[in-house]
């Protein structure tokens, strides 16, 4: 549940308009810069800053800059004292595929915590997931993947500080996938090696992939065409939203602009389970060398980090609610 006033979102993200003096009535608004609710802003920027620096080499699947973004998350989790899902920690490696590479096998790498449930292990589970992986260097040039999907991570990260400080009703496994560019390997592995013990509690998947540059103000859900169950709580998260959030990208009329199929929510949709995905529209720097840190904005960022955090609130409300079997 939203533990406190969701209105104030909107009272800060609003613009105010300063006095007007005596003869200058055409005095412009003032915009008030948005303070961040629900995550700490200023850490959450420095997190996609680091995983979109050309330290990490574009963080390509089986390169050393993936392993270092791995070994980026894996401390980073160490410090937010969440426990690994798996009883070997949270790195769980899987064939990844031949990529370009004919004569060897690419390893990409899952990484997966939990903050459980009031029931412990009987309680319903939500997966909430962003990949790391990116596209590399390519002819000399880093393919940072700031928006795609440094901003996933670290959305998440401030996800999982959340539910730290104000435990959830249901238990939330975070899943960092590996290798989306290749297909949705780390995603596909994933559903398709899930425990039954697991498969039995599975309610939603709430998946991020590119949550930081909304140039036109915009984030999208896409979900509520497949399960319309999930409309009124996609509905209610999108009218406190300190950032307009829409539903769409999720039906036949959207043709090539139908994101139902296009990232790690995909397995999980296939696999019969809910799922709700949170990004923005393609943007000039989408699969680019220039998607870099530079072309994020920092207030825009904030804003989508907080509507990312309402909604997995909401989820799980909304996970709770449901009868049980």
């Amino acid at each position: 549940m939203i533990r406190f006033l969701l209105s104030s979102l909107m009272l800060v993200a609003a613009c105010s308009n300063q006095p007007v003096a005596p003869g200058d009535e055409a005095a412009a608004p003032v915009s008030v810069p948005y303070e961040a609710q629900y995550h700490d802003a200023a850490r959450a920027l420095t997190a996609l800053e680091t995983l979109s620096s050309d330290d990490y080499e574009g963080r390509r699947t089986g390169e050393p800059g993936n392993l270092k973004a791995q070994a980026w998350i894996v401390d980073r989790l160490q410090q937010l004292l969440v426990f690994p899902y798996y009883s070997s920690g949270f790195q769980a490696p899987f064939a990844a595929g031949k990529f370009d590479k004919p004569d060897m096998e690419v390893r990409g790498t899952n990484i997966i915590a939990e903050i459980e449930g009031a029931n412990g292990r009987r309680s319903p589970v939500i997966v909430m997931s962003a990949h790391y992986d990116h596209l590399g260097v390519f002819e000399g040039e880093v393919y940072n993947g700031a928006d795609d999907n440094a901003s996933g991570v670290a959305a998440m990260l401030e996800a999982i500080a959340w539910f730290q400080e104000n435990p959830p009703e249901n238990t939330i496994i975070f899943a960092f996938f590996d290798a989306e560019e290749q297909g949705f390997a780390g995603s596909a592995f994933f559903v398709r090696a899930m425990p039954e013990s697991l498969r039995e509690r599975m309610a939603l998947n709430l998946n991020l992939d590119m949550v930081a540059r909304a140039d036109k103000g915009e984030l999208y859900a896409v979900g509520g065409y497949h399960n319309p169950e999930l409309i009124p709580l996609i509905d209610s998260v999108a009218e406190d939203a300190p950032i307009t959030l829409n539903r769409g990208h999720d039906s036949p009329e959207w043709g090539n602009q139908d994101w139902t199929l296009q990232s790690d929510h995909a397995p999980f949709l296939r696999a019969g389970f809910p799922i709700i995905y949170l990004g923005v529209e393609d943007h000039p720097d989408y699969h680019r060398s220039s998607d870099t840190f530079e072309e994020v904005d920092p207030d825009t960022f904030a804003r989508i980090t907080d509507t990312i955090i309402m909604m997995a609130e909401a989820a799980d409300d909304w996970v709770a609610e449901q009868p049980k079997e």
